[in-house]
């Protein structure tokens, strides 16, 4: 490391050492004014004579390129980059805007306290950013996403910075890199291989975010099956440590597959279940799950639902035409007769006007962990409840139980072996779809694991 220059030293005649912002590896971060347009920058120096390999110089270069190329209002703008020659050293300089704020490091390390609000803003934050850099041709991978590269402004706009990790996906893959860049405890374990993949930036963020939670190095928690073990630390909702979970799995298939995922995740679960169906509009089915957890319910149709989609229509008619018929020539019959030719009719049509009820009354909720389900029904007093294990779960289906009109009436299976466990009959057609294809995915990611 090369000592830092004094300040008031004025560089290519231009930008005015202000202050140190910070010191790294082989480079040295200043605030610096300029000259020019009275701006204050933040101007990042590599002395040639402090290297000591010259990887670090290609990794100085290659940050100068990306930045070029980079427009978001969560990253300071690109201002130039150039060389200066002295008697005695070679520099290398990148300038950037500059970014007003502490690092959330330096904020931690103050004692600063980050609620889950407070973590979850910044997740988003840096989940759009990051959605924006895995968006460009080629992805851009920050590959060091740690407390020290995430600037909160005074009016709480948080940046990313530091971006001389980066690396370009197609870059990596046609050059066969294998250098090992990042910080320990914030690196996901492919980054050990020389590997890094969109998703390594997500543990990256993970890990960030429990340091603000924990106040601790994640690298000095506990780990459970190499993964960081972080649950007894921190005081957040279930739903909110399920989410981080899905940012630090070991295996990079096992994460939120992008950033856009991990994002609408965090804030808009119920519309994040499929890829292919949206949540259907006006319905009342809540729906939350993470990697690991799913819970559904359904509450009641309500009669006048149940009745508007025709759910009645095979009751009442089937009532009507059996009781007028049966109780006018009833008479005519003897005892014996009538228990013969029109109780089962009768029968049937109470069965099929209490089923009728039932889906209109019917309360359901699934919950599905990643070895055990629980399928509850409830109706007035009437309750329903089966339990299993997920290993034994087939699939979600849609099986026609009847027809009404000529047109199938279909309700959701959870088919277990030689068992179907139906429910959800009084759902629109659109919310049918959009739950089996839903529970059906998530189902069968479980069972892959």
């Amino acid at each position: 490391m090369h000592n830092a220059q004094p300040n008031n030293s004025v560089i290519k005649n231009r930008y005015r050492i202000l202050d140190v912002l910070g010191q790294g590896g082989s480079s040295i971060t200043y605030e610096a004014e300029d000259r020019v347009t009275g701006h204050h920058v933040a101007l990042k120096e590599l002395s040639l004579k402090g290297l000591s390999d010259w990887k670090k110089l290609e990794l100085f270069e290659r940050e100068a390129q990306v930045l070029e190329g980079l427009n978001h209002p969560g990253i300071p703008k690109y201002v130039d980059y150039f060389q200066v020659d002295t008697d005695c050293d070679h520099y290398f300089y990148i300038v950037q805007e500059l970014a007003k704020g502490q690092s959330i490091s330096d904020l931690v390390i103050a004692g600063a306290r980050f609620s889950e609000a407070d973590t979850r803003h910044i997740a988003i934050e840096i989940l759009q950013i990051l959605e924006y850099l895995h968006s460009l041709s080629p992805p851009i991978i920050h590959r060091d996403i740690k407390p020290q590269n995430i600037i909160r402004g005074h009016d709480d706009r948080i940046f990313l910075v530091d971006f001389g990790a980066v690396q370009s996906v197609y870059r990596n893959t046609i050059a066969f890199g294998s250098t090992v860049v990042g910080t320990f405890g914030y690196m996901a374990p492919e980054q050990f291989r020389g590997h890094a993949y969109p998703t390594t930036d997500l543990y990256g963020l993970g890990a960030t975010l429990i340091n603000l939670l924990t106040h601790q190095n994640p690298a000095d928690l506990p780990q459970t099956r190499l993964k960081m073990d972080f649950r007894g630390v921190v005081n957040v909702s279930e739903a909110f440590a399920n989410w981080l979970e899905g940012l630090i799995e070991p295996l990079a298939e096992e994460r939120f597959e992008s950033a856009r995922t991990a994002r609408l995740a965090l804030t808009r679960p119920r519309l994040t279940a499929t890829k292919g169906l949206q949540y259907p509009a006006g319905s009342d089915i809540q729906l939350t799950y993470d990697r690991h957890h799913l819970f559904l319910n359904i509450p009641p149709t309500g009669l006048r639902r149940a009745a508007f989609r025709g759910h009645f229509n095979l009751a009442l008619a089937w009532n009507s035409i059996a009781w007028f018929v049966g109780l006018a020539i009833l008479p005519v019959f003897s005892l014996g007769a009538a228990v013969i030719f029109f109780v089962p009719f009768w029968a049937i049509g109470l069965g099929i006007a209490w089923r009728a009820f039932w889906t209109a009354l019917e309360h359901v909720t699934l919950d599905i962990s990643q070895e055990r389900f629980t399928l509850k029904r409830k109706m007035l007093i009437c309750k329903s409840v089966h339990q299993g294990h997920v290993a034994n779960l087939e699939r979600v289906a849609l099986e026609t139980i009847l027809l009404s009109n000529d047109q199938p009436v279909k309700t959701l299976a959870l088919r277990e072996g030689v068992y179907s466990h139906q429910f959800g009959i009084s759902l629109s057609i659109a919310e049918k779809e959009w739950l089996q294809e839903t529970l059906d995915n998530f189902i069968q990611r479980q069972k892959s694991k």
